[in-house]
């Protein structure tokens, strides 16, 4: 597989306690590799563009959290979520309940993107 593309899929947990995989291109993960290194020197997020094999581009963004507060904040990662009310496997976006879970993107609002 060779390609000028940076080809990358991200598949995310169905629910908890299930895999997730990453699968790219040599070039791709070498790049997910620098936008790691580029968080973790930085203190916060690094943002870069990918392609699936269907070639549609598409943001990847890295995020480092130190707070364990903030980071225990956020919604599960899952793609399904489960019951009616809020309870850290489902995502209902309560902004006015400082406990509830919080969309990730709150951690990447002022991260710049890349220039391509």
């Amino acid at each position: 597989m060779s390609s000028d593309l940076l080809h990358l899929h991200v598949y995310a947990q169905h629910s908890n306690h299930q895999e997730s995989f990453i699968v790219g291109n040599k070039e791709a993960l070498l790049e997910l590799r620098n936008l790691i290194d580029k968080a973790l020197m930085q203190g916060t997020a690094a943002s870069g563009k990918f392609f699936s094999s269907d070639n549609e581009g598409y943001e990847v963004y890295v995020g480092m959290v130190n707070d364990e507060d903030v980071f225990n904040s956020l919604e599960m990662p899952y793609t399904e979520q489960f019951g009616d009310k809020n309870d850290h496997s489902m995502f209902l976006n309560l902004k006015n309940d400082p406990n509830a879970p919080y969309d990730v993107v709150t951690i990447f609002e002022n991260t710049k993107r890349e220039e391509e």
